[in-house]
């Protein structure tokens, strides 16, 4: 019995033992590596490298940690992952070994891998693993990487919710860890995500947010290329100005930074606003940019670019060089997969990768055709050119006959009317006092006439006079003229309420505005609305939620709409308060 007793106890010890991963205690310099590869990598490779020829003496846990820091390092340096192998063989290890933190960091480099080798299914699987087997961890800056990891992965496949929602919990353990110099990443990244879901006041805020952040942690690379990113919203928002100034400032950071996307914004901005020299000087500066989606705008927007030119060859050409680059996007695009996984742990389903994909390449295709069709046919380009300027004039023509009939109708009711009529009855009174019986009938007809209509324009003076003062003393009217108190907040029905006073005051002003210019947007028409009823330019600004040079702006461009010249702003608002 005692014998028994002791064996059973023999065995119970040597399980214990077995059982005991502990190991020897970590080389020094290998402890050195592990405080240096998150912070400082290039410092840590050296000494990695002086290491590997003692790796003879350490046991398997110390080899399996030491390949784990090895590929660590190489990942926080950039160096693309090109196998699974090493980092199969650790995750097994660590699977049995039974120490959670060096589980849960294998797990995230697994998934780091896989996301390297274009495997998008299998990086979300181990991110996920990672999370499942963190429970208490207070490893937050490992924990903020793995959900800034799923949010990119749920971004690029347009899971656009839930990459928001992995972006957020990025955040939060960021600010657990106290990490505020990576904080600008994480806000830049839910900005970008609000841009693609069309939410742009969020996607501003986030944005400002992280270019303030940056700038103070005093990263002058990060700040530039956030600005980048704010400056391209601006674009999208066509507010160029704003737009302009945040590229500015990103271009004096040119040293030792990416420069593709500050180009690339540069060049659609002055696409957009048909200056094509500089457009094409910026998006060339881009075609050797290794980005696969930097490749693809700037292929479609020379591509635009050329065709504006008439030179389709080249429009063909670069239409045809984007198609190849989407060609590359698809084969490591796989949103069914994700969507598959995303299945397992409750996620949406979003719409997948190769379907926006394919839709790009249909519209590709169809300009494909619209192109070699114009370049077959010039003379058709030519007449096709000839009848949008002739339409061009005709509707020039209308909006002038539309601004003549105005001064007509203004003149008709003005005081030199009135005055001409009265020089006219003066006449018709002198010849009246001569003796001509034949003519005095008519004569007196003509007098009456002139009578009442110098009646009738001063009925209608009087009735307008009556209608100004009580739009001046309306409700609406001291809204408009209130903004600076800030309890006066304007509404949808507010310039709906407006919009009624001004047509009932100034004989249907609204739909006078539209024979102007037909094609008058939203904002343009509620910029007349103002000047109508003598709203100060900076109060504009206020109220229209832009800037004030951004609202003169636009004043400009309304009167050459109008007017088909160019002219001021200050010549729009004569034009307008003669209405």
């Amino acid at each position: 019995m005692p014998r028994i007793y002791i064996l059973l106890m023999s065995v119970l010890i040597s399980a214990f033992y077995a059982c005991d991963h502990r190991g020897k205690p970590y080389p020094a310099t290998l402890s050195r590596i592990e405080s240096l590869a998150d912070t400082n990598p290039e410092e840590a490779r050296p000494l990695l490298d002086r290491l590997r020829d003692s790796l003879s003496s350490f046991d398997e846990e110390q080899r399996m940690y030491y390949d784990l820091l090895d590929l660590k390092v190489n990942d926080k340096m950039y160096v693309r992952h090109t196998s699974d192998s090493l980092i199969k063989r650790i995750t097994a290890f660590y699977e049995t070994y039974g120490d959670r933190d060096k589980l849960l960091e294998s797990y995230y480099y697994m998934g780091r891998v896989y996301r390297d080798l274009n495997d998008a299914p299998e990086a979300l699987k181990y991110f996920q693993k990672a999370l499942d087997v963190a429970g208490d961890t207070r490893k937050y800056r490992l924990l903020s990487n793995v959900y800034s990891q799923m949010g990119m992965l749920y971004d690029y496949q347009n899971v656009y919710e839930e990459a928001i929602r992995m972006y957020e919990k990025a955040a939060e353990y960021k600010l657990l860890k106290g990490d505020s110099t990576s904080f600008s990443l994480v806000l830049r990244d839910i900005a970008r995500v609000y841009d693609m879901v069309d939410k742009n006041d969020s996607a501003l805020l986030y944005f400002q947010k992280a270019a303030i952040i940056a700038n103070e942690t005093g990263n002058r690379h990060r700040y530039s290329g956030i600005l980048t990113e704010l400056g391209d919203l601006y674009r999208e928002l066509v507010m160029y100005d704003k737009a302009l100034e945040c590229l500015s400032e990103s271009l004096k950071d040119s040293v030792g930074r990416n420069m593709y996307p500050t180009y690339s914004t540069l060049g659609h901005i002055y696409l957009e606003v048909g200056r094509l020299d500089s457009a094409d000087y910026y998006l060339r500066r881009c075609l050797d940019s290794p980005d696969l989606y930097v490749r693809d705008a700037i292929y479609e927007y020379l591509s635009l670019l050329y065709e504006r030119r008439l030179n389709y060859r080249e429009a063909i050409r670069y239409v045809r060089l984007g198609q190849q680059v989407q060609d590359s996007i698809r084969k490591i695009t796989d949103s069914e997969e994700i969507r598959k996984m995303t299945s397992l742990y409750n996620y949406q389903k979003r719409e997948t990768e190769n379907l926006r994909l394919k839709g790009e390449n249909d519209r590709m295709q169809i300009r494909i055709y619209r192109i070699l069709s114009l370049f077959g046919l010039g003379l058709s380009i030519t007449l096709l050119f000839i009848y949008r300027l002739k339409r061009q004039k005709e509707r020039l023509a209308r909006q002038f006959e539309a601004l003549q009939r105005e001064k007509q109708e203004q003149y008709e009711r003005s005081f030199q009317y009135v005055e001409a009529n009265n020089a006219k009855l003066n006449e018709l009174g002198t010849l009246l006092s001569k003796d001509h019986e034949d003519t005095n009938s008519l004569l007196h007809v003509r007098k009456e006439l002139l009578q009442v209509t110098n009646e009738q324009i001063q009925l209608r003076r009087t009735e307008r006079d009556l209608l100004e003062s009580d739009l001046r003393h309306s409700d609406i009217y001291m809204k408009f003229h209130s903004t600076n108190e800030a309890d006066q907040i304007i509404r949808e029905e507010d310039w709906n309420a407006l919009r009624k006073e001004l047509d009932k005051t100034y004989n249907n002003f609204t739909n006078r505005l539209y024979q102007l210019y037909s094609g008058m947007s939203l904002i343009e028409l509620r910029i007349c609305y103002l000047i109508k009823i003598s709203v100060k330019v900076t109060d504009m600004a206020k109220i229209l939620g832009r800037s004030k040079p951004s609202v003169s702006s636009s004043r400009k461009r309304l009167y050459k709409k109008i007017k088909g010249e160019d002219g001021t702003p200050n010549e729009l608002d004569e034009l307008i308060a003669g209405l």
